[in-house]
């Protein structure tokens, strides 16, 4: 891709955006990609919307020109088949933005009806029998929807698709310059030899009174191919004149003037309304003239170039679908023929002046009536055998157009969201994400024009689009499209894409992500919630259940492993949003009951570092249980009890030398003591606290699960660490009892604590399997503490034997 100019994700993201930031109705929603806005803002033929991303897919295919190869491109180009793609949607917004220009100018109310003139074209023809033919023709289209839709399709399809030029003719001067030399020749020879003879005639229709004569030289037989191939292209695109011009610098200003033939009659030039224009224009034998042009069509000594010429110039359907190669030429020569039948029946019906002036001149006695309308039209075109043709009628982008033209918008939405599933199997891989990205925003035009579009389908595709965006890496495109899901899959979506974030990327580019959904009005604090729903159930889905053994508990200097990382960060999107305060509360505490059940203290305190002050903070007018704020504060509890042990190791690490003076040897014992004290004191708090024993709600069935495995985690963890934390001070204390006898005994009142029922404190040193082997290690460190005791003469054993 061209780093020179964006690709379209990013023009379309950027177009929308800014058309929706100066027209979208006010409101809540003004922000997002598919809120309501003026219709002209949309259909603008010069400067709207549909106008811009045209010109933004223009942009890209001549940044990227094609390689001219169906397989290979270079880093800059594209290849056929990704050109051909862009064309047909380029063409495709061309053809949404005329039809739904029709339908909303099929609302407004008609010039007629604002001016008080007339209403129908029968009652401006009883008002003036003399109005012109051409004027009259444009009263009968605006009065019939059928034939004004179809004079807006074949205006369309008139209209040269991007890229599209007419074939290239030589420039030449003069009439049958290189047959009339010819002539001349063979005159002066003939002249010399034999009087009268040689060739006497050079007018447009000498090869068709004798075909068995010289007729044209090599030059200009070689000529008219193209010659007419160029001009069947510009009366295909509607280009009269143009065609005209080339017959008259190509001296056949005949031809020219029989191409000026499908001109209806007008005189507007002789009203005041209109000065400057010609005053008499058109032809007013135009039946006679279509009567020749058919014959023309039909004569098979003619070639058949010229045949098809002249069937174009009078819709004739029969002699014109031969020369119809595409799709859009079968859609036009249908639609213009019924076009052409439907204003002749009604032009006929209504007579008037000119009408009868026509019937004295001559009839066009084979001008017959085409039936039916454009679903007629559809089902004839899906029996052509044409290869391009039946090909085309399954290309989605025709598809699209063919849907969009029967005004089955919402029938062509559907229908793409079900092949969603197996489109990377039936489209080409480079194609699958331009597709997805048309029909993602065809959702979004039509939904800005006060469209409506199904809900269901319409989030599918959006959906899709989503991923589509993620894998070409426009990250930051995603919230605004995802605020574009209805029925809150905005916030959903938005969430599996922020779940998708690599675990490692900084705070920064995390709230940052997070920030933008903010800004297409979606719900930050839904979304972090389901950002984490969604990590945690991934997450918790491939971690192994836990363990019946007895875990070690990690050292809180042992470093975290990367699923530890990502448990923590995964939360962290919860203290990004302060409206999600109360739920990174509730899963940092499932999450830490998790690695506390595991003996992980290293990694639960880690993440309970992770959260913002006063997430646990008590507000007594808060209806919610209050439980999560307790566990929260009786997990920090075991973490003050390790924090006061590592306090007396760094004290332990800070004693004076030998050489130090009695004074330092005492402060440092005092200090030592101190810490040592402050660690039984908040160890035995907590084992006389009911730790972790409070009241869980129980409300729902949902709450019951919950509530049961809360249950289950919070009993292990008290097996797991009330036994470790009876440990680690009876040890201490006993290691350092040579600085005060007072440190003896109170090892040995420890086992008060311990074996009083209403503590619940014994209990915990059985297994879960009721090994007793923990309580059995623990009495055995308390009989070797009576036995000192009983060495250092002191009968404190006895009074706890008792």
């Amino acid at each position: 891709m061209s780093t020179s100019s964006p690709s379209p994700y990013q023009s379309f993201a950027k177009i929308l955006s800014s058309y929706h930031e100066q027209y979208a109705e006010p409101g809540p929603s003004s922000v997002q990609l598919d809120s309501p806005m003026r219709s002209d803002a949309v259909l603008d033929e010069e400067g709207g919307l549909l106008v811009a991303l045209m010109s933004a897919i223009e942009e890209t295919i001549r940044a990227r020109p094609s390689s001219g190869s169906w397989d290979t491109a270079g880093e800059d180009q594209m290849t056929g088949e990704e050109q051909e793609a862009l064309l047909l949607e380029h063409r495709t917004w061309q053809l949404l933005r005329a039809m739904y220009e029709w339908v909303f100018s099929s609302l407004l109310p008609s010039k007629a009806l604002e001016n008080a003139g007339p209403l129908s074209a029968e009652e401006a023809l009883r008002g003036d029998a003399y109005i012109p033919p051409e004027d009259l023709a444009q009263l009968i289209v605006n009065e019939d929807e059928d034939l004004s839709l179809w004079a807006t399709l074949v205006e369309h399809l008139q209209s040269r698709p991007l890229l599209n030029r007419p074939p290239p003719l030589e420039a030449r001067h003069g009439y049958l310059p290189t047959t009339l030399r010819r002539a001349k020749a063979q005159h002066r020879t003939a002249s010399m030899s034999t009087p009268g003879t040689g060739q006497t005639s050079l007018d447009p229709d000498f090869t068709l009174r004798d075909p068995q004569g010289p007729g044209l030289a090599g030059e200009d037989a070689t000529y008219q191919g193209p010659l007419l191939e160029t001009l069947w292209d510009l009366v295909r695109h509607g280009e009269l004149d143009a065609a005209i011009r080339v017959c008259e610098q190509g001296g056949e200003p005949w031809r020219g003037a029989s191409l000026m033939g499908g001109r209806r009659w007008t005189m507007g030039g002789l009203t005041k309304d209109s000065m400057g224009l010609t005053a008499l224009e058109g032809n007013r034998a135009r039946a006679l003239w279509k009567k020749s042009c058919r014959a023309i069509a039909k004569n098979p000594v003619i070639s058949s170039s010229e045949r098809a010429l002249y069937a174009a110039l009078t819709s004739d359907l029969q002699t014109l679908l031969p020369s119809c190669s595409s799709w859009e030429d079968h859609l036009w020569a249908h639609v213009l023929s019924r076009v052409e039948a439907r204003l002749e029946a009604r032009w006929r019906d209504l007579g008037g002046f000119w009408e009868e002036e026509s019937r004295a001149l001559g009839n066009d006695e084979e001008d017959a009536q085409v039936r039916g309308g454009l679903e007629e039209v559809f089902a004839s075109m899906a029996a052509v055998q044409k290869e391009d043709v039946a090909s085309a009628t399954r290309n989605p982008y025709y598809v699209a157009q063919r849907m969009i033209i029967l005004g089955k918008a919402n029938v062509l939405i559907s229908q793409f969201a079900d092949r969603l599933v197996g489109l990377e199997e039936s489209v080409s891989p480079e194609l699958v994400g331009p597709l997805v990205r048309f029909f993602a925003h065809l959702v979004l035009v039509l939904r800005s024009l006060g469209q409506s579009v199904p809900d269901t389908p319409a989030n599918a595709i959006l959906e899709a689009y989503l991923h589509i965006l993620e894998r070409e890496g426009n990250d930051h495109l995603v919230a605004m499209y995802a605020a574009c899901l209805r029925e809150g899959n905005g916030e959903d979506s938005y969430a599996r894409f922020l779940r998708t974030m690599d675990p490692n990327a900084t705070k920064e580019a995390r709230m940052e992500a997070l920030a933008r959904a903010k800004t297409h009005n979606l719900d930050v604090a839904a979304i972090a919630r389901e950002t984490v729903r969604l990590i945690l159930e991934e997450a918790f889905a491939t971690i192994p259940a836990l363990s019946s053994e007895q875990p070690d508990i990690t050292s809180f200097a042992t470093g975290l492993s990367e699923r530890d990382v990502q448990l923590i960060r995964a939360i962290e999107w919860l203290t990004f949003v302060p409206d999600a305060a109360r739920y990174a509360l509730v899963k940092s505490n499932d999450v830490a009951r998790y690695f506390l059940a595991l003996g992980q203290a290293n990694a639960a305190q880690a993440l309970l570092k992770t959260l913002p002050p006063g997430v646990a903070q008590r507000d007594q007018d808060d209806e919610d249980p209050m439980e999560d704020v307790t566990e929260h504060e009786h997990f920090q509890e075991l973490f003050a009890v390790f924090a006061c042990h590592e306090v007396v190791q760094d004290v332990l690490g800070r004693q004076p030398k030998a050489t130090a003076t009695k004074l330092e040897q005492h402060n440092w014992r005092k200090s030592l003591l101190s810490a040592i004290e402050r660690v039984q004191a908040v160890t035995v708090h907590l084992l006389t606290s009911d730790w972790l024993l409070f009241h869980i709600p129980d409300d729902t069935a949902i709450g019951t699960q919950r509530t049961t495995q809360r249950t289950k985690e919070l009993g292990r963890i008290r097996q797991i660490f009330i036994p470790d934390l009876v440990l680690r001070l009876h040890t201490l204390l006993m290691s350092q009892r040579h600085l005060s006898p007072s440190l003896l005994q109170s090892a040995l009142d420890l086992t008060k604590v311990v074996a009083t029922e209403e503590n619940h404190v014994y209990s915990e040193f059985f297994t879960w399997s009721g090994e007793p082997y923990r309580l059995v290690a623990y009495l055995d460190r308390v009989r070797e503490a009576s036995l000192a005791a009983l060495e250092s003469g002191s009968g404190s054993a006895f009074v706890v034997a008792r």
